[in-house]
């Protein structure tokens, strides 16, 4: 009876092991290193990564400058996450509003992202990064994760290669400034610049 009984238990764990491994993992998107992705836009023709009507109606109401905007970003925030802002943000279209909203999300991993973004071509798209960054650098302090703390250190070294170069539209080194003075306590940038005023 006992090897019966320790062969049916066996049996069991087997199974419940491989149904956990034939599980659907959570597609809904997570932080977790999601500022890891590199930045590679999609061609404009493109059609953006799919989602559901529900949430292209997020995606519309935070991108309507009319609307509530502060409150429609943090609601895209919440439901997208940090992955899925980044993933959608590949796509010119989108890049401004999903920008805008990563600066509602919680810790740094979103930084290298927006670093990569704030020295794109396009000003607006940019000035949307570089302003996203400032609010995360000022939320408040927590502990870092591992994750976070590679992504906030790849954001660190593009927004002070941005701070420093004398080619790079004022405005941008303002604000990429500031985002590395707020986050001086993180060991971001051991040289800021100090030939523009960012306060």
């Amino acid at each position: 009876m006992n090897r019966i009984a320790l062969g049916l238990a066996g049996a069991l764990v087997a199974a419940t092991l491989l149904a956990l491994a034939g599980c659907p993992k959570n597609t809904a998107p997570t932080d977790a290193g999601a500022g890891a992705a590199i930045y590679a836009p999609l061609a404009a023709d493109a059609a953006p990564p799919a989602r559901a009507p529900e949430v292209d109606d997020l995606w519309a109401r935070a991108a309507d400058e009319d609307a509530g905007a502060a409150d429609d970003l943090a609601r895209l925030a919440r439901r997208e996450g940090v992955a899925g802002l980044i993933e959608r943000g590949a796509h010119p279209t989108l890049r401004r509003t999903a920008a805008l909203a990563l600066g509602y999300t919680q810790g740094f991993s979103a930084m290298a992202w927006l670093g990569e973004v704030a020295a794109i071509d396009v000003e607006e798209d940019a000035l949307a990064a570089l302003g996203s960054a400032v609010m995360l650098a000022a939320q408040p302090r927590r502990a870092v994760d591992p994750e976070d703390a590679e992504e906030l250190r790849a954001g660190c070294d593009k927004l002070s290669a941005l701070a420093k170069d004398p080619k790079a539209a004022r405005k941008r080194r303002v604000l990429a400034i500031r985002a590395l003075r707020m986050l001086s306590d993180k060991g971001c940038a051991k040289e800021i610049p100090t030939d523009l005023d960012a306060h």
